[in-house]
């Protein structure tokens, strides 16, 4: 396995230059193709973007705009809430527990950008926003190469041993916990629980009821626009 690991890693590096783009434009496209005059759900707004998406959506015209987080509402986000004079509500919780989901409430686009590899249990995540989401899922999340002759395969990262990190460490730079260093058990959602790959991605989605209606990205980014699906399986 860490000579197929390194395989792909280094497969996927040189695609991803060839694949050059804007990243930061691509989720304002994304925004401001979907939210006007809806109800607009950012779930994981805080960490490190202190609610961007939620005020971008407000700007492009949602009808009302709500973030989740477990974190605190950080001081950057109070300072531009207050600027705008903004209506977006904050909500602090787990997307994962029934309460949450209950104060939240269902929205009509809802967006998850960074959060499914960050849990230790993504299909309860999925199912989650699934309870969340009225009408469109823009879920993005990191992700590796396919597996050639393993459709479907995930890499559960914190149980890699110091070699077997090292062969994912080599994808990109920075740091992510359970990949450059240790596995964290004080802090789990900042572990990178899940090396997930797109065909792994759309059973996960399928099986959590969402019906899949664009993938793009790749080879280590995937954008997932969806929709429920008439039923969970």
């Amino acid at each position: 396995m860490p000579l197929l690991a390194r395989a792909l890693v280094t497969a996927g590096r040189l695609r991803r230059r060839r694949q050059q783009h804007s990243g930061a434009q691509a989720r304002e496209d994304l925004v401001f193709r979907y939210a006007p005059r809806r109800s607009f759900l950012d779930v994981g707004c805080m960490w490190n973007v202190h609610g961007k998406i939620a005020f971008l959506a407000e700007e492009a015209g949602a009808a009302r705009v709500t973030g989740i987080d477990v974190t605190a509402p950080t001081p950057e986000f109070q300072a531009e809430h207050a600027r705008r004079a903004s209506t977006v509500r904050f909500v602090r919780g787990d997307l994962n527990e029934p309460a949450t989901i209950a104060e939240t409430g269902r929205h009509d686009v809802v967006w998850c950008y960074g959060v499914l590899y960050h849990v230790p249990d993504p299909m309860l995540t999925l199912r989650r926003l699934r309870e969340l989401t009225g009408e469109t899922l823009l879920l993005t999340t990191e992700t590796l190469p396919e597996v050639p002759g393993l459709p479907g395969a995930c890499v559960l990262y914190p149980a890699l041993d110091d070699r077997g990190r090292r062969d994912y460490a080599a994808a990109r730079s920075g740091e992510r916990v359970a990949i450059t260093t240790p596995y964290a058990a004080h802090d789990v959602y900042a572990n990178w629980w899940w090396g997930i790959t797109p065909s792994a991605l759309r059973g996960m989605l399928e099986v959590a009821g969402l019906e899949l209606m664009e993938l793009s990205g790749g080879p280590f980014h995937r954008t997932a626009i969806c929709r429920p699906a008439h039923a969970a399986k």
